[in-house]
């Protein structure tokens, strides 16, 4: 999988601006459940709408917790995965900086410029 970290982290702050407003939605049908509470005469129908709300309710603060890993997942996968290409590109420039990039720059070394190859004979 190829990830950005520019792409994951700007998600994952979208995400939890949705979930934000789920959270918001769910604060608003409890209140709806008190309105209809007070507005139901029958005993069984007021019931029944308050258990329907109630695992309405559940429901939306489950959907709500899980949504709530997926964005921190999103972060934290998206800070991994900047910190290692940061340092995946600080060990390239230090090989580059030591000579470590593939071409031979020491006289007098035993590989052959012609060929690549470690000369073993003259070791």
């Amino acid at each position: 999988m190829e990830a950005d970290p520019e792409v994951l982290i700007p998600a994952a702050k979208s995400a939890l601006g949705l979930q934000g407003n789920h959270e918001g939605y769910l604060k608003s049908m409890l209140a709806v459940q008190d309105e209809l509470a007070a507005y139901v005469q029958s005993p069984g129908a007021g019931n029944q709408i308050a258990q329907a709300m109630n695992s309405a309710h559940t429901a939306g603060k489950q959907l709500s917790q899980l949504l709530q890993e997926i964005i921190e997942t999103l972060q934290d996968t998206g800070i991994k995965i900047d910190v290692s290409d940061m340092e995946n590109a600080a060990q390239l420039q230090n090989a580059n900086a030591w000579g470590l990039d593939g071409t031979s720059s020491v006289s007098g070394d035993s590989i052959s410029p012609s060929t690549g190859r470690v000369n073993l004979t003259g070791i």
